[in-house]
């Protein structure tokens, strides 16, 4: 058995989490200073929780990502199955966001 750290995807999962949180933080910043007034300042305390919120799902999606990317490069040995349920974990999450968007 391999560990977490030691396995290819690791890495994807690592910068889809990074770029998530930043992503959020850097949105949430923006909509904190744009309502211009004082009290808006102390919504700064939850900046962080959001980050951490929004970084653990894109690190489990940038480790499905990365699974199919290496499975399609033929570096990834794990059943077929295992390849089908990471390349829906790694279309859907896209395809609902931007199907919520488009509804809009």
């Amino acid at each position: 058995m391999q560990r977490w750290v030691e396995r290819p995807e690791a890495r994807w999962a690592l910068w889809a989490g990074v770029a998530g949180a930043a992503v959020t933080a850097t949105l949430s910043s923006y909509r904190i200073l744009s309502q211009g007034s004082a009290a808006a300042g102390l919504a700064f305390v939850f900046v962080p929780l959001a980050a951490a919120a929004v970084a653990v799902p894109a690190a489990v999606w940038g480790a499905a990502v990365g699974y199919v990317v290496l499975h399609l490069r033929g570096r990834a040995s794990e059943p077929r199955i295992v390849f089908w349920a990471a390349l829906m974990a790694a279309i859907l999450p896209p395809a609902a966001l931007a199907w919520e968007l488009w509804r809009r």
